[in-house]
């Protein structure tokens, strides 16, 4: 009990000064705290509370320090490693893992505390990631970026990636392989007869291991245009970001599918393991339609197929946030008309979910539905961990292009895809979508 208080309040002391240090800067730089500050504080303070309840909950048990320590490990083990709402934990430090809604990759209490080497001189010499750029397209060679510039781009990332849009959990990691901690059985209830015995139902709890692989893109452009562009700061970073989002979302959602989804070929290593390739593996009967000729909406229930998709998430005890499709099956729905040609209602179901469009998603041949049948995935995309490795690396092509007077700039990213709780996912296959 004593040990364990103790490191309740080895956190408190350390949240306050982070707490202390964030107003000082800014009474001393004589401004209001930023936006960003804002949510760094509210976080501190909700980490606080979070350590005075877990003191309250340790008072409640007395003397009986085991006991004490057993429950309070159920109860934040049990609360913060489902997942809901983002709450994974470190499996081993118990510190939370992935970030909130909102919330900057660079505020992540580890990500904060993370310094490469050298970094201060780098922000120092170069002022943006443009300038460093432009530096290396003269010299060539490879640069890890500084953490706040990393950030950036991982924040424009998370702005044009669907599966992080709709709500997947991110996870900084500071090394190559990270754990992290999940509910994977949720306790019982039970009426019993007075004075009869109770039956115990605990909660169980495992881990999911993200394992760091990398995954490079390639931006080309011409040495003068990198030299003289003022705005290439933004325009690199933009198109790094989107071609690391893209690539997310087609490993998330078809990491380890080597066929049957047209030209996807993912096999895994290197690619990570993704939504369908997970199902497929350990929940095989959430993965439905795959008809010999693909599934054509049916004009009395056209929207039997996506209702079914969300339904099996929640017959799993599970509830969905969101719904994953391309754009040839949002026009197929757009354009749902009833035998007046007025346009279909959504069912209240479908209507209350987000829908969030990639193109990664293809549209592929199946039978004799030629290149209009693709997938729906519907999913509490929570339950889906990104793990993302910090440091980004930038290595500048200068001699492969000297021929054409252009310039290579390859962006390494590392990290991982893991869906936490399988039942949380559900895919219709090779539904019909527009032409």
């Amino acid at each position: 009990m004593a040990s364990m208080k103790t490191m309740i309040w080895e956190q408190i002391d350390k949240h306050k000064t982070a707490s202390r240090a964030l107003l000082e800067r800014a009474e001393a730089e004589k401004r209001d705290l930023t936006v960003e500050e804002a949510r760094e504080f509210d976080d501190v303070q909700s980490n606080l509370e979070a350590c005075f309840a877990q003191l309250r909950k340790l008072d409640k048990f007395g003397a009986d320090a085991d006991a004490a320590a057993e429950v309070l490990s159920r109860m934040e083990h049990g609360n913060r490693s489902s997942g809901r709402g983002g709450e994974f934990v470190y499996e081993a430090t118990g510190e939370r893992a992935a970030l909130r809604e909102g919330e900057s990759f660079r505020s992540h209490p580890m990500v904060a505390g993370h310094r490469e080497p050298n970094e201060d001189h780098a922000v120092a010499q170069y002022g943006n990631l443009g300038n460093m750029i432009r530096a290396l397209s003269t010299t060539g060679g490879v640069a890890v970026v500084p953490t706040v510039w990393s950030g950036e781009l991982i924040d424009l990332a998370r702005n044009k990636s669907a599966v992080m849009q709709a709500g997947a959990s991110i996870v900084p990691m500071d090394a190559g392989t990270v754990k992290i901690g999940r509910l994977t059985g949720d306790p019982t209830a039970a009426f019993r007869t007075e004075a009869s015995t109770i039956t115990p139902s605990d909660p169980t709890f495992d881990n999911v291991t993200l394992t760091a692989t990398t995954m490079s893109t390639l931006v080309i452009g011409s040495l003068e245009w990198f030299q003289d562009a003022n705005n290439a700061d933004q325009i690199v970073k933009d198109a790094i970001s989107k071609a690391m989002a893209q690539r997310l979302d087609l490993a998330a959602l078809y990491g380890g599918i080597t066929t049957g989804a047209g030209s996807i070929n993912l096999a895994t290593p290197p690619n990570p393991r993704g939504v369908l390739a997970a199902l497929n593996a350990v929940l095989p009967g959430n993965v439905l339609g795959a008809a010999a000729n693909g599934t054509a909406q049916t004009a009395a229930t056209y929207f039997a197929e996506v209702l079914d998709t969300i339904y099996k998430v929640r017959y799993g005890n599970e509830e969905p946030n969101a719904l994953i499709w391309n754009a040839k099956l949002s026009r197929q729905y757009a354009g749902a008309n009833d035998t007046t040609g007025q346009p279909l209602r959504l069912p209240a179901d479908v209507e209350g979910l987000p829908r969030y469009m990639t193109n990664e998603v293809p549209s592929y041949t199946q039978g004799t539905m030629t290149n209009r049948a693709t997938d729906l995935f519907a999913a509490d995309w929570t339950q889906l961990l990104i793990g993302q490795r910090l440091p980004v690396s930038i290595q500048v092509l200068t001699e492969k292009y000297a021929d054409s007077g252009q310039v290579g700039i390859v962006a390494h990213w590392r990290g991982d895809v893991q869906p936490a709780r399988p039942a949380a996912f559900a895919v219709y296959r090779s539904i019909q979508g527009a032409l």
